[in-house]
């Protein structure tokens, strides 16, 4: 497997390969393949490029992320990587969008011819990149330190021998959690961590038998009333961790969808 293609695209692994075969297999285009056909102008050969179409370079997979910040004007040269799509993973439909025959933009011929190239060990890596939300990407890539959610629990003081435990008075707002309707999440989605697939159980045994951790995918805190929950449909039943990660930041909580992808990404 090639994992250099000159000077701007590279692959540290097999694994980023398939990973952007199946972001480029995507049916948004935010990648444009294509060929120009330089001899027709007059250079010396043809030649194959690919440009953004309308999304952040921040979002994409890193291997396209990395080559697209070489560009100043949005595109990359990668000619011997755009004839590896056409003549080994099926990009042969040519469309001549001016007539000129000069140049072609280049379609998978179908998602299915696509994976007919793609080893079995990789399918979850190509999928991974043909289900890729740049949305997402770019929000966790760009969140600044100032919006982490650090409370007293998480931030890790690097100062030896500072004192603890002094009692503080403090108000806050306290917003009221029915027991029942986590009782009814539990028996409604059982103990095993909807995102990840965690079970304590499983873990720790006996200790950890039957805990899960209930989150409501509307925060309370957003509610500017008392509202009924269902807890079939409002509340999940997630692990620790990702329970933290949910809500990572100050003012956004991040969504089960998200987070589903970034752990099936991390994977």
């Amino acid at each position: 497997m090639e994992l250099n293609w000159g000077n701007v695209l590279h692959f540290n692994t097999e694994k980023d390969y398939y990973e952007v075969l199946g972001f480029l297999s995507k049916e948004e285009e935010f990648i444009r393949v294509y060929t120009e056909n330089n001899d027709k102008a007059g250079a010396w050969a043809g030649q194959g490029r690919m440009s953004l179409r309308n999304v952040s370079i921040d979002s994409l997979p890193e291997a396209l992320k990395n080559a697209f910040e070489t560009s100043v004007d949005g595109r990359i040269s990668v000619t011997h990587y755009v004839k590896n799509l056409k003549e080994n993973h099926n990009f042969s439909r040519e469309i001549d969008p001016t007539g000129s025959d000069f140049t072609k933009r280049l379609y998978k011929e179908s998602l299915e011819k696509v994976l007919e190239t793609v080893p079995e060990e990789y399918e979850n890596d190509f999928y991974r990149g043909y289900h890729w939300n740049c949305e997402v990407i770019e929000r966790i890539r760009n969140a600044s330190k100032h919006e982490i959610n650090w409370d007293e629990e998480t931030v890790q003081e690097e100062i030896v021998g500072t004192t603890e435990g002094k009692r503080t008075v403090y108000y806050t707002t306290k917003y009221e959690r029915s027991s029942k309707n986590r009782e009814a999440a539990i028996r409604i989605h059982g103990t095993k961590c909807m995102i990840c697939g965690f079970d304590f159980g499983q873990k720790y045994g006996e200790l950890g038998k039957g805990y899960i951790e209930v989150h409501h995918i509307k925060p309370l805190a957003t509610l500017e009333q008392e509202v009924v929950i269902n807890p079939e449909t409002d509340l999940i039943c997630v692990c620790a961790n990702c329970h933290r990660m949910l809500h990572r930041f100050k003012n956004y909580i991040v969504t089960v969808e998200e987070l589903k992808y970034i752990v099936d990404d991390n994977k």
